[in-house]
């Protein structure tokens, strides 16, 4: 594992060179792209071009936050309070770049699930704990851009430390109160700073938490499932092997999020369609996307979480044993429309059938959340509304 850099070897050494070197290889990708085009006989889906733009387009990003961060600091006396705002409309540019780079490169496409009661985000909100999956690949992009593009949330994002190895998102989410945290359960101080950072949430402002601690892929799963046997933790394990689609979330951070008494209410966010693509590998063999990502959030009011610890775990792991049970009712869905209206898969035998006759059954709740937090079956799980597919605006 690749140690980070201390701050000054990152500030004076790492980042000035980046800019070059950044330049340098978008000019390289465009150049692979052109050469990708005459290939286009033997690669008819024109991959190579695809992902030669996207990397061009991601490598200009990275060089034009580092410069516009520098005249930011430059500008800091004079821009006074607009210091923050200035870097958050940087951000905000940035990745709207970015995502309609995705967009007309690679057919990224974003579907949003909303619950069709609650607060809505922005406009004077009280500070939000955002707690979503992580897998696929560029979901964390996609859910910060809609925070600030959709929802008009400041988000204050909590990172795996070895972000800080790209310049961009060290210096725009340093500047704008991100936590980086070892995920290794070697930072024994990460519950404590994400709890300071939750106590400094204003209004509009949300603290961004992956719990699992890393992206999703069936072989993590199966090696933290091992891990749990051989330390003899029974109950962790079981939990694991229950969620097949999700790693069981890590409560510690989350438990500091809430008993900083700021957090008001809480958006559990799920997602599918894309987090099947676990390796560099499966991404290439799907570009062009044919399916969109497809984005479910809830609200969890905190007057439904419960005050003690171990009830903020149950809780915790009830959310997302729901989110394990919608991202599997999806995958369904995809499996019937591959196979055909004829297929066995879209007519199941009775015996295996689910329990809900309509197909909802494994939708998000929306307001109540059993009493007990033990998995819950997908029959058990109210109804979801109408996805839209207007995406982040």
């Amino acid at each position: 594992m690749m140690a980070v850099p201390p701050w000054p070897v990152r500030r004076f050494v790492i980042d000035p060179l980046f800019v070059p070197l950044a330049a340098a290889g978008a000019v390289v990708g465009l150049v692979v792209a052109a050469l990708g085009l005459l290939g286009a006989p033997l690669d008819r889906r024109l991959r190579v071009t695809r992902a030669a733009l996207l990397a061009a387009a991601y490598l200009t990003a990275e060089a034009v936050v580092i410069v516009s961060a520098f005249g930011l600091w430059l500008a800091r006396p004079a821009l006074g309070r607009r210091y923050e705002g200035a870097h958050v409309w940087l951000l905000r540019r940035a990745l709207d770049e970015l995502i309609a780079a995705a967009r007309r490169l690679v057919g990224f496409r974003l579907e949003i699930g909303e619950p069709p009661v609650g607060p809505a985000p922005g406009g004077g909100t009280p500070p939000v704990l955002v707690l979503s999956r992580h897998g696929g690949p560029g979901d964390s992009f996609v859910l910060v851009h809609l925070l600030l593009s959709h929802y008009r949330l400041l988000p204050r994002v909590v990172l795996i430390d070895r972000l800080q190895l790209d310049p961009a998102i060290d210096i725009l989410l340093g500047r704008l109160g991100a936590c980086f945290v070892r995920n290794d359960g070697s930072d024994d101080q990460a519950a404590a700073r994400i709890g300071e950072l939750a106590g400094r949430l204003g209004a509009d402002e949300a603290l961004v938490i992956f719990p699992e601690g890393a992206n999703f892929t069936p072989s993590r799963r199966r090696r933290l499932i091992a891990r749990l046997r051989a330390r003899g933790q029974w109950d962790r394990a079981a939990v694991a092997e229950d969620l097949d689609a999700v790693l069981p979330p890590r409560p510690a951070g989350v438990l500091a999020a809430l008993a900083a008494g700021t957090i008001t209410a809480t958006m559990i966010v799920a997602h599918a369609g894309l987090d099947e693509l676990n390796d560099p590998g499966e991404v290439w063999r799907a570009v062009p996307f044919t399916a969109p990502l497809l984005l479910r959030w809830w609200w969890a009011p905190v007057e439904q979480i419960p005050d003690s610890a171990a009830g903020r775990r149950q809780w915790l792991t009830m959310h997302w044993a729901v989110m394990n049970a919608w991202i599997d009712a999806r995958r369904a869905d995809v499996d019937v429309e591959k196979a055909g209206p004829d297929s066995d898969a879209a007519h199941p035998d009775a015996d295996a059938a689910d329990p809900a006759s309509d197909g909802d059954a494994a939708d998000p709740p929306d307001a109540e959340w059993p009493a007990a937090a033990a998995l819950p079956s997908e029959a058990a799980v109210p109804t979801v509304p109408a996805v839209r597919s207007d995406g982040p605006s």
